[in-house]
């Protein structure tokens, strides 16, 4: 049986669940995805979740496995954001707000309460799928 890559809609759903925080795994032979919460999690139950690692456990070599972003990378898109957007006070008061402790917190709150909350779901979209893309081309 010929292995499969993710197709475009895959990509994206592949790029939500790892957005949620999910550990996401492509079965290669059928195309199907699965996907859980990270075990490292400390709030993580692995009790409605223990069929489905083990599924994957068994046949682990036919599945590809797709990592979130770590911190470091999720900071970058949201510095990416504000660099991409055309309202300079705006964007200096991102940076400003990027620039202390706890930036992601600080960096939701500004963005939700104001007029480009939109526009950074779906530039983070666009960068959550190029990162998908990335590790489908590292596979």
């Amino acid at each position: 049986m010929e292995n499969k890559k993710p197709n475009e809609k895959q990509i994206e759903e592949i790029a939500d669940l790892l957005d949620c925080g999910m550990l996401c795994f492509y079965h290669r032979p059928t195309g199907t995805i699965e996907s859980h919460p990270d075990p490292d999690d400390p709030f993580f139950d692995p009790e409605p979740w223990e069929d489905l690692m083990e599924k994957i456990e068994a046949d682990w070599t036919n599945y590809d496995r797709f990592e979130k972003m770590e911190s470091r990378e999720a900071y970058q898109v949201m510095e990416k954001f504000a660099f991409s957007l055309d309202d300079a006070v705006f964007r200096e008061e991102i940076l400003q707000e990027l620039s202390k402790r706890k930036p992601f917190q600080h960096f939701k709150m500004l963005i939700d309460d104001s007029e480009y909350r939109q526009d950074w779901f779906d530039f983070k979209k666009k960068a959550y799928i190029e990162f998908v893309k990335e590790q489908i081309d590292g596979m």
